[in-house]
């Protein structure tokens, strides 16, 4: 999918955002309407608001405790946190089986192990939370963002731009990694003699995360949307889809037009909802 967008954002939209109530407006980026040109189509899109983050554990989890405490235990177990794959998808990593979701020093950490059907539970149960508390004057929907969407968000006011802070490469100026990805340095890349294949070895993190990293980590693109590369490949509304690659992608494998096939959850996989604000 080859994409540039354009942007256009109003004084109307920006007016809206500053009337959102303050948790909304601090947790929300404003993606303004424009244009976004798909090879040789074009489609225009209206504003949205984008999560500045990935879903992160203690969000979850007061997601999961609601259900709970409201006594919705069928959804609870649709929706709970599959932990177990960290151990049946990964190599070297049964300590986070028992300690990635719940401990506390993981709250801050995008939530993965979690179905489709409950990332978008997620976004219902945080629709009808905005309209309980925040229905004044306006009404709330919270869903998933298409891949149309969420590359949109990615690309900015930047076109035909791999990576979501508008440039080719990885890292900035000073050296410091832009995203978090499989880093691969050249001295760990070795070629066969006789197949010419090229194969990386040794991995291990150069850039600052050994797994997933905080959900405020790096640098936010110029809408304020953190992670839209690498860290977690996030659903989209088209079931089995997930973009912008993830801790264990390449550099090549992160880039905004990056797609991850997905049939369950995985410890790759995390989400980040859409909301669509209209004034009643």
């Amino acid at each position: 999918m080859l994409a540039t967008v354009t942007l256009s954002s109003s004084v109307s939209d920006k007016k809206e955002m500053n009337e959102l109530p303050k948790t909304v407006r601090s947790n929300f980026a404003l993606v303004p309407a424009g244009m976004v040109y798909v090879g040789s189509d074009s489609m225009a899109l209206t504003h949205f608001y984008l999560l500045k983050t990935e879903v992160d554990n203690l969000s979850y989890r007061e997601f999961l405790g609601d259900l709970k405490k409201n006594g919705k235990q069928n959804e609870y177990s649709i929706e709970n946190v599959d932990s177990t794959k960290w151990r049946s998808e990964m190599a070297y990593c049964e300590p986070y089986v028992n300690y990635y979701f719940s401990h506390p020093a993981y709250n801050q950490f995008p939530v993965v192990n979690v179905s489709y059907e409950g990332a978008q539970l997620y976004c219902k149960w945080l629709s009808e939370k905005f309209n309980q508390l925040y229905s004044h004057e306006f009404a709330y929907e919270v869903r998933l963002p298409s891949r149309v969407e969420w590359l949109y968000a990615a690309e900015s006011a930047m076109r035909k731009t791999p990576y979501t802070w508008g440039g080719p490469f990885l890292r900035n100026s000073h050296g410091c990694e832009l995203c978090n990805y499989k880093c691969v340095g050249d001295e760990k890349i070795s070629e066969d003699s006789i197949t010419h294949t090229v194969s990386a070895f040794n991995t291990a993190g150069l850039d600052g995360a050994d797994i997933t990293a905080p959900v405020e980590s790096y640098f936010p693109n110029l809408l304020g949307l953190y992670n839209m590369n690498g860290n977690v490949a996030e659903m989209v509304s088209e079931k089995g889809i997930a973009v912008g690659g993830s801790w264990a992608s390449t550099g090549y494998d992160v880039r905004n037009e990056s797609i991850m096939n997905y049939t369950q959850p995985s410890p790759l996989v995390g989400f980040r909802p859409l909301l669509i604000v209209k004034r009643k």
